[in-house]
């Protein structure tokens, strides 16, 4: 079971007292911790088992936050809404009154009207996202929204931030991620490959998520030229979709997620390769008859600088 992010808030704090780093109350200690020089705080951050941007974007803020917040933090509220919840605070589209009225229950969806969208409008429109490769939390909620009901189970193999388990878990849904390299404290580290080990038929929506080509590549260390490994990235396309069909129940839907390539170089159009939404729909094709082809959502954010692509299977009995 993941430990709540409080608990681990606390847990940094103290290793930073016990080291000798930092001595006094929180914001005197994680002010010293964000002081660090950059090497001497990666080494703190592999002490305590962190992703250092993670520590440092993430948990140590939490020292700044408004005393309601960290106080709803140690009483379960996640962190991501608390540093949420602190924006909408700064820019006035909430206000500590408001939080004070309503149970903690309810803080979820508080002041989120700018991050929300509009699961039936045929483009989802959605905020900036800062995050590289992260899908964009109202994105995340529109898709448990959609495809779930309170108390059915979301499960996400390629977590990376753990959104899809955030959003599913506070809109009432149980939900697991889990990644080869977690970068949420939602996220358990695991590999896709003993995905038919934990879930055998039971979830009622898998998010798919997988690295973009030029990522795959780079995570598999192949130097020969990239359309001499096109075919393996496909290939390796329908393994993730092979593994993640085991997991979800009959009427249950998959929901491959991906963000194409916007340019092309003149040397990759005469090497005649598939680009953009080529490969991801050429693996669908090539996956178990048993992916039914249900609906499919483009999303952009309002800058106009990043596009997704939904594609969202069923899975029939």
């Amino acid at each position: 079971m993941r430990r709540r992010a409080w608990l681990i808030y606390q847990e940094v704090l103290e290793a930073a007292r016990r080291q000798g780093l930092a001595q006094g109350e929180e914001q005197e200690v994680a002010r010293a911790l964000l002081d660090l020089p950059r090497e001497a705080f990666l080494a703190f951050a592999r002490a305590v088992d962190l992703q250092a941007k993670y520590l440092r974007y993430d948990l140590l803020p939490i020292a700044f936050l408004p005393n309601p917040l960290r106080q709803a933090l140690a009483r379960g509220l996640p962190l991501r809404e608390a540093h949420r919840l602190a924006r909408a605070l700064k820019r006035g589209k909430v206000s500590l009154e408001d939080l004070a009225q309503r149970p903690l229950e309810a803080w979820v969806g508080l002041g989120r009207n700018g991050e929300d969208l509009d699961p039936r409008a045929p483009v989802w429109l959605f905020p900036p996202e800062t995050r590289k490769e992260a899908l964009p939390q109202g994105v995340a909620r529109a898709l448990v929204g959609l495809y779930t009901e309170r108390g059915e189970l979301v499960v996400d193999p390629m977590a990376g931030y753990g959104t899809v388990v955030e959003a599913a878990r506070a809109l009432g849904r149980r939900a697991w991620g889990g990644d080869i390299d977690p970068k949420g404290p939602l996220v358990e580290r695991a590999d896709i490959r003993t995905l038919p080990e934990r879930f055998q038929g039971e979830a009622a929506l898998l998010v798919l998520h997988p690295p973009t080509f030029a990522s795959w590549l780079a995570l598999e260390g192949h130097r020969e030229p990239p359309e001499d490994r096109y075919a393996g990235y496909i290939e390796y396309l329908v393994e993730l979709l092979r593994l993640s069909l085991e997991a979800v129940r009959p009427g249950g839907k998959l929901a491959l997620v991906v963000r194409p390539r916007r340019e092309v170089t003149q040397g990759e159009r005469r090497a005649g390769r598939d680009f953009f939404l080529s490969p991801f729909e050429r693996a669908l094709a090539e996956v178990d008859p048993r992916l039914r082809p249900f609906r499919y959502h483009l999303a952009v954010s309002r800058d106009g600088r990043e596009d997704w692509h939904l594609f969202v299977g069923e899975v029939e009995g």
